[in-house]
């Protein structure tokens, strides 16, 4: 006679089938962690740093110096570089620099005085070449100027509608504006009373910049950014700095080899 035989453990079987259960949905959320659209996995990585020829990077460090997601970092550079004037601090502002930007625009000029010897390019006068005989330098005064302005390091151009124009001290008559074009003068130099400039760029030079009567910064090899800039700029490519500018600004950042900052 047999004795009967005892039933298996049930709680050994929830066990396994709790086991089973439990694995199955790691394996399944490992599995959509690492397919997720933002490609973030559970997976270990390392980044690169170019810039350190080639040394690698925990994630942990990846993070802190924003390699892992360089797009995002120059989405936030290019936002804010296209950040309005409207929102920064107009300060008062003067600087003297070596170098001359590139300068074009529509403009609105209350007074431009500007000195050449270069009597080869035509200057038209409604319509009419001015005539410039037996002189050696002229030194040319635009009054309520209206019109298209360019100019870099190499020549000046205007475009445009003026109230007054007088040629060393001597004043040309006419009735209404006086229309007035020129391209590329070889210029000396050239003084305005008065502009408004936007995005205002200079490349690498030496100068001196100061804000507001409490900051004077020595400027070497430096590039500056005006986000805006209103006042008098004076041009003189004979000049140890050949350019000044004294006025209000907002928005400007200094970039160099020693130094970074940005004035808002």
């Amino acid at each position: 006679m047999y004795a009967p035989q005892p039933y298996p453990p049930k709680h050994h079987t929830k066990f396994y089938i709790v086991m089973t259960t439990l694995v199955i949905g790691a394996i399944l959320f490992v599995l959509f962690m690492n397919n997720d659209s933002n490609n973030f996995g559970l997976t270990s990585f390392t980044v690169k740093d170019t810039n350190q020829g080639g040394e690698e990077l925990g994630v942990s460090d990846a993070l802190d110096a924003k390699q892992v997601f360089p797009d995002l970092n120059q989405r936030d550079k290019d936002s804010s570089a296209k950040e309005s004037s409207q929102d920064l601090n107009e300060i008062d502002v003067s600087l003297s620099f070596n170098t001359i930007p590139a300068v074009k625009k529509d403009a609105k000029i209350k007074d431009l005085e500007l000195h050449f010897d270069d009597l080869n390019t035509k200057i038209d006068v409604n319509g009419d070449k001015l005539e410039l005989n037996n002189l050696k330098e002229v030194n040319l005064n635009v009054r309520g100027f209206v019109g298209q302005m360019d100019f870099d390091d190499q020549g000046f151009s205007l475009d445009g509608t003026a109230r007054g124009i007088a040629v060393n001290d001597v004043s040309l008559s006419s009735k209404g504006n006086i229309r007035i074009s020129f391209n590329n003068l070889h210029y000396r130099s050239f003084s305005i009373d008065e502009i408004e400039l936007n995005n205002l760029e200079l490349s690498n030079g030496d100068g001196i910049l100061k804000v507001a009567e409490k900051l004077s910064y020595a400027l070497e090899q430096d590039q500056l950014l005006m986000y805006y800039f209103n006042g008098g700029l004076t041009i003189d490519r004979d000049a140890e700095n050949s350019l000044m500018l004294e006025g209000v600004a907002k928005g400007i950042v200094v970039s160099g080899a020693l130094l970074n900052f940005n004035l808002r």
